[in-house]
């Protein structure tokens, strides 16, 4: 579908994916499937097939469904020159099912020919309309597939051309580098469209990519693309969080044949919401703003948009671990003698929001104020070598899982803190391969009063490990 129209320039602004090399942007059907939509994946660079674990991930990689960990939406709407307009929804629970619109429109245009080229003929529109449903699922430790399915539309001066196209994609965690994740998909499969008396086929495009997130709130991702009659691309992006709450980006996308191909942006993170920008120079075309909003609801999953080594259930909100101090006083507690239960609590909560590492000095702290044979102290190990295992620490997680354990057998400890250092167990030695005696940890955690989360938690990795063992 060839739009013989002056508006090549406008798409090379709104979507670097569109520059090729050797021609123009606007000359392929349904280009504008490459548009970036969310500010933080446009300030990267595009860099975001292994990052988009959130409602972004229909737009780079829909495996990424399957990690959201809590339900988001995202909007993003943007007015250019010439009544152009781009507008964007996202949408993503943590089921892991996922759907989007994507719409552009390039507003009223003159109808010109070669004999009347003043535009005095009338005016006529050119909108194209994206509209997709996805899931993404875990299936083995650490590795996540995806799949969606997307109506698309191109009309051009009341004449349209429709179809279906296909995505399908997968991330995976890698165990042995904590924090790195790679990322493939294949986007845009199915068959030709015709418009007119022409066929067209879709715009295949297949990219990959690693990102590494640090505790430090610093991420790296970088991108390798291969769209159907284009040469390899790729693209880089960075993100640097301050604060807990401001995130400053830059990335380089080669894809930009108009400009030099960087990018940058901010963002801000507010309970709830977040508030992104970003922006491109596209040379003589000027600077391209993009403006988004994401909003956040609902418990966090109990798989992590890392992996499913994350989908430990927590301890219930009201054990006594995990009142604050003005809670104890509200329950007529005194503070002074649960100094030891308020540390757990905060280590829970920085454990939610993955600082990991201020979630270690609270258990330090907690750990030094526990008698020698406190059954609390199993509570510590079992805290410890979660984070480790979020961490892909897995030789570490084991060790400090083996000796809550030895400590709770030794004191004859039970509950749900000892049923989760079983199941942290059986996971570090899945992880490692050893399936037999991973189900071994599990059978164990049956018989020391698991929580009913845990149990069922533990049933359902039991049946995955034994469908990975096979018959």
């Amino acid at each position: 579908m060839k739009l013989k129209i002056f508006l090549p320039a406008l798409l090379v602004v709104l979507a670097p994916a569109s520059g090729r090399a050797g021609g123009t942007a606007g000359a392929q059907p349904f280009d504008f499937l490459f548009l970036d939509a969310n500010a933080r994946s446009v300030a990267m660079g595009g860099a975001y097939t292994a990052l988009a674990s959130d409602s972004n991930a229909m737009i780079y990689n829909p495996a990424g469904l399957a990690r959201v960990p809590r339900h988001e939406v995202t909007f993003m709407h943007n007015q250019y020159v010439q009544g152009l307009t781009h507008d964007y929804a996202g949408l993503a629970l943590k089921q892991g099912v996922g759907f989007n619109l994507n719409y552009l429109r390039f507003g009223d245009l003159n109808r010109t020919t070669y004999s009347s080229p003043d535009g005095t003929l009338g005016r006529f529109a050119i909108d194209d309309l994206a509209l997709g449903a996805g899931y993404g699922r875990t299936f083995f430790e650490g590795v996540s597939f995806g799949g969606a399915v997307k109506y698309i539309r191109e009309k051009n001066d009341g004449v349209a051309a429709a179809g279906y196209a296909m995505d399908a994609g997968t991330l995976v965690s890698i165990l042995a580098v904590p924090k790195l994740t790679a990322g493939l998909a294949v986007q845009n499969m199915g068959t030709s469209v015709r418009f007119l008396n022409d066929k067209e086929p879709l715009p295949l495009n297949l990219r990959g990519g690693l990102a590494y997130a640090r505790d430090d709130g610093m991420t790296f991702a970088f991108d390798v693309l291969k769209e159907r009659n284009d040469k390899i691309r790729f693209a880089v992006g960075a993100e640097a969080l301050l604060a807990k709450a401001l995130a400053v980006r830059a990335g380089f996308n080669s894809r930009n044949d108009a400009g030099i191909g960087i990018s940058a942006g901010v963002g801000w993170n507010w309970r709830d919401l977040s508030l992104d920008y970003a922006f491109a120079p596209y040379g003589d075309l000027g600077i391209a703003h993009r403006v988004s909003a994401t909003f956040r609801w609902g418990k966090r999953a109990e798989s992590s948009e890392k992996d499913d080594t994350s989908r430990r259930p927590e301890p219930e909100r009201d054990a006594p671990e995990h009142r604050s101090p003005a809670e104890w006083e509200a329950a007529g507690g005194a503070v002074a003698e649960e100094t030891a239960d308020s540390r757990f609590a905060e280590a829970r909560r920085l454990i939610a929001r993955h600082a990991y590492a201020e979630a270690e000095v609270e258990l330090a702290l907690a750990q030094k104020l526990i008698q020698s044979e406190d059954r609390q102290l199993v509570q510590y190990f079992e805290r410890m070598g979660f984070i480790a295992l979020q961490q892909r620490e897995i030789a570490r997680a084991k060790s400090l899982y083996l000796e809550g354990l030895k400590l709770a057998s030794s004191l004859g400890f039970s509950g749900s803190h000892v049923a989760d250092a079983y199941e942290g167990l059986g996971r570090c030695l899945a992880a490692q391969g050893d399936d037999a005696n991973a189900l071994r940890a599990f059978k164990k955690a049956y018989g020391v009063e698991p929580s009913s989360a845990t149990r069922r938690l533990v049933e359902e990795t039991e049946r995955n490990l034994e469908k990975r063992r096979g018959p």
